[in-house]
């Protein structure tokens, strides 16, 4: 069986400045990645080529064995590819379960569909559900706009997931997160790992989050990985202490 997705030899410059130089790495089915680095190691560059919102200069990129390299977001989403930013993107006027249903729908249906058919375009259950696992009922009827910073960040990660996606990229899902929040997001995305099998790679310079999450951590600088393993050999590796962690 193929990798849910495979990134070949991937290069991506801007006129002579190389922010990918030569990434190659594979997630398997039901994995959690990590990728680590300092600032300006290529990390959003390379997540961005992944998604398609930048053109590798080179290099290819393929999800569940298809060839996706340069492929539109949109498209990428039809594939089953989902994503949280960096900047949260909720909408802060519909409710925690409206959120829900309006991510839900970029996943499906046509534009008449979403027009001609039912309000919530059939995905109600499939929200509440969605609610329940985040732990979002009491909040469910909330607008996104007064929740608290944790739990939006907690939206964001359910939205992300809502359409059943095959893979999930998280850009620095702990960003600006309490702890205590940060524990409670932390568990429920293990908890969809272990019970739907769920894939995702995750952006993260929050070092305690990543490796008690990941179960693999690749280490990027100077838009090379210069790491590759468990957490515990991450951790230990003097490369990655020289280059990021410090002593």
């Amino acid at each position: 069986m193929a990798p849910v997705l495979e990134v070949k030899d991937i290069h991506k410059s801007f006129g002579g400045i190389v922010a990918v130089d030569g990434v190659s790495f594979s997630v398997d089915e039901g994995e959690i990645v990590g990728i680590i680095g300092p600032n300006g190691s290529g990390k959003s560059t390379l997540f961005n080529c992944v998604l398609g919102q930048l053109q590798p200069t080179s290099g290819e990129i393929r999800v569940d064995g298809k060839v996706t390299t340069g492929m539109r977001p949109c498209d990428l989403n039809a594939l089953g590819v989902s994503r949280t930013f960096q900047l949260l993107q909720v909408f802060p006027e519909l409710t925690v379960k409206d959120n829900l249903i309006a991510a839900g729908q970029e996943h499906r249906g046509s534009m008449l569909s979403r027009l001609f058919g039912p309000p919530d375009a059939g995905l109600g259950a499939a929200a509440d559900r969605m609610i329940e696992f985040f732990r979002l009922s009491h909040v469910a009827g909330e607008r996104a706009g007064r929740l608290s910073y944790g739990q939006q960040k907690l939206l964001d990660a359910a939205m992300a997931f809502m359409g059943g996606p095959r893979l999930v990229l998280l850009d620095e899902p702990a960003g600006g997160v309490n702890l205590t929040m940060l524990a409670d997001l932390r568990e429920r995305l293990r908890a969809i790992n272990r019970e739907m099998r769920a894939t995702f790679v995750v952006i993260e310079h929050n070092m305690d989050f990543v490796m008690s999450l990941c179960t693999r951590v690749l280490v990027l600088a100077e838009g090379r990985i210069i790491a590759e393993g468990d957490p515990a050999s991450i951790r230990n590796n003097p490369k990655v202490v020289e280059a990021y962690l410090g002593p």
